[in-house]
């Protein structure tokens, strides 16, 4: 009994160790780095008749722990698009790359503009191309302090370490012709190499003699897109013309007749405000300019305006600072200081002044 026992004892002894051994192992083999040499012993304890034996041992097992090939691109800020109005220079996006392989690893960058009627980070689909894109990559890890990177940075990404995490920003110009709720789509492509700056072979050991294997599938390369939504004011403007009076009945515009002009600019729903606003307008030299002097049974003086409040009157002289004027033939109405227009979303601003078609000086 006690040699049966003694066999029971050494089993679970023996089943004991190489469980060990191999829990000892996986938790090895988790995270360790790439290029990593392991080497593994066995060694088997016994007795006979209960006296302990010398322990032998196996041969040593050697391996180099292979590349796997991990990590993200991804935008900074998810799912919202970066705002953009038109004509702004020097908008910018961030993306994240972040090394979650067992290895350093350099990176290759290339910026592309998304594909017309492509997804944008879950925001929309693109509509336009921002102009001027351009990227740099940051000169410190986030863990290092991530610098925000500067135009005409770094082109690549160099010894990004293990767990370790950088910022690409990518930059545009919005073109004065982009309208409102326009999308313009950024691509960014990042590909694995080895700490060298050579690509990476896959199926077959490398030029470190590691096998490289891409956890994701993409033979070590990510793709990851982010971009602007414009912020525009969307104006529509509509001049209509209407007979005051002096038409005899007839609806003709006939010399001496007196024409009301009415200019209504509206801002549409959802679009941005409209700021610092000025409505101009040509007179016709064929037509006369009616002031609060010469103005036949009007309603108002010379110009009168109108911000969905309610009209207000305005005079044409340029020396009353009110932001109305007509000089050499040109009504302008408003100004940043004296009469300030800011058109919001679905918005009006309303002008209104009158002219008269003038006799001629001799009679065909």
């Amino acid at each position: 009994m006690k040699i049966v026992k003694g066999k029971t004892g050494l089993m679970f002894r023996l089943g004991a160790l190489v469980a060990a051994m191999l829990l000892g192992q996986q938790a090895m083999a988790e995270g360790t780095r790439a290029g990593t040499t392991i080497d593994n012993t066995a060694s088997v304890a016994f007795e006979v008749n209960n006296i302990p034996q010398t322990a032998e041992a196996s041969n040593t097992v050697s391996f180099v722990v292979d590349r796997r090939v991990d990590y993200t691109l991804v935008p900074v800020s998810t799912p919202d698009l970066e705002i953009v109005n038109p004509g702004q220079n020097d908008a910018f996006v961030d993306f994240l790359l972040t090394n979650t392989s067992n290895s350093d690893l350099d990176f290759t960058l290339a910026l592309a503009q998304e594909t017309t009627g492509n997804p944008v980070d879950g925001s929309g689909n693109d509509s336009t191309d921002i102009s001027n894109l351009e990227y740099a990559v940051s000169l410190q890890t986030v863990a290092g302090g991530d610098a925000d990177p500067a135009q005409l940075g770094p082109q690549f990404v160099d010894d990004l370490a293990a767990d370790q995490a950088i910022r690409i920003r990518v930059w545009g110009d919005a073109a004065l012709t982009m309208t409102d709720g326009q999308i313009a789509g950024a691509e960014l492509t990042a590909t694995a190499q080895d700490t060298a700056g050579a690509a990476l072979v896959y199926g077959a050991p490398n030029t470190d003699g590691l096998e490289n294997v891409d956890v994701n599938g993409n033979a070590g390369v990510e793709v990851s897109v982010d971009g602007f939504i414009v912020d525009a004011a969307a104006l529509g403007v509509a001049k209509i013309v209407s007979i005051i009076s002096g038409d005899l009945g007839t609806g003709l515009m006939l010399p001496g007749v007196v024409l009301q002009y009415e200019i209504a600019v509206t801002n549409a729903a959802g679009a941005a405000d409209a700021t610092d606003v000025i409505v101009s307008d040509a007179i016709d030299p064929d037509l006369t300019f009616l002031t609060s002097a010469t103005l036949p049974a009007s309603a108002f003086t010379d110009i009168q305006v109108d911000d969905g409040g309610g009209p207000v009157e305005c005079t044409s002289s340029n020396a009353d600072n009110d932001g109305c004027e007509v000089v050499a033939g040109a009504l302008v109405v408003g100004d940043p200081v004296d009469r300030p227009i800011t058109i919001s979303a679905s918005g009006s601003y309303t002008v209104r002044f009158q002219v008269q078609i003038p006799d001629p000086a001799t009679t065909p």
